[in-house]
């Protein structure tokens, strides 16, 4: 489980296979364990390996994880947000951003951007079967970051990105038609899938 807050840009190195290796900066892994979580670009993903300064850390992408997200599709030496997995005693204090699973629902692609007084402005579209999921002020989380959807309308919808989250993610290498991964609210599917069943 993880809330979306980027803490870390690493960068994707090589993939061979199944095996994809990314890096991060010194001392970033050093408290991570081989078969724990990492999230990469809003994709949670298993730790196989490390180096041995463990500067940079291996996963195993499966062909379906490739497929239905960005994560296939990176170049060597492109940037990823990664996150480390919430940690059970942080439930007992407070929760940044939003309850994310890692488990991406679909690519969605940039369109407009546009910047107002330092912010950027992303409209992004996805198919019309996931509005359902979506409402103005919910949660969604883009390439792993939480953010605030609004103007919602058939399956796409626009985020502000502040000065902070857009010089400390990756959405600042991100162009107009663009793909990033998106995982809806959680909480939306459920709501959902019960209103279906009563």
């Amino acid at each position: 489980m993880f809330t979306g807050v980027v803490d870390e840009l690493g960068t994707f190195i090589k993939s061979v296979n199944d095996r994809f290796v990314f890096s991060a900066r010194s001392g970033y892994c050093k408290e991570f364990d081989i078969g724990g979580s990492i999230c990469v670009n809003g994709t949670c993903l298993t730790l196989v390996d490390f180096n041995d300064k463990k500067s940079q850390f291996s996963a195993d992408v499966s062909e379906e994880t490739r497929k239905k997200t960005n994560i296939g599709k990176l170049q060597p030496g492109e940037k990823v947000n990664l996150e480390s997995p919430l940690e059970v005693s942080g439930l007992a204090g407070k929760l940044d951003g939003h309850i994310v699973q890692g488990h991406v629902d679909t690519l969605g692609r940039i369109g407009r951007i546009t910047r107002k007084k330092g912010d950027h402005i992303l409209r992004i579209s996805t198919s019309r079967s996931f509005n359902k999921y979506l409402v103005d002020k919910g949660s969604v989380a883009v390439d792993g970051i939480s953010l605030t959807s609004y103007q919602v309308a058939g399956g796409s919808f626009t985020v502000t990105i502040v000065p902070h989250t857009y010089n400390n993610t990756t959405l600042q290498f991100k162009r107009s038609g663009s793909e990033v991964n998106v995982e809806f609210d959680v909480l939306a599917k459920y709501v959902k899938n019960n209103m279906r069943e009563s």
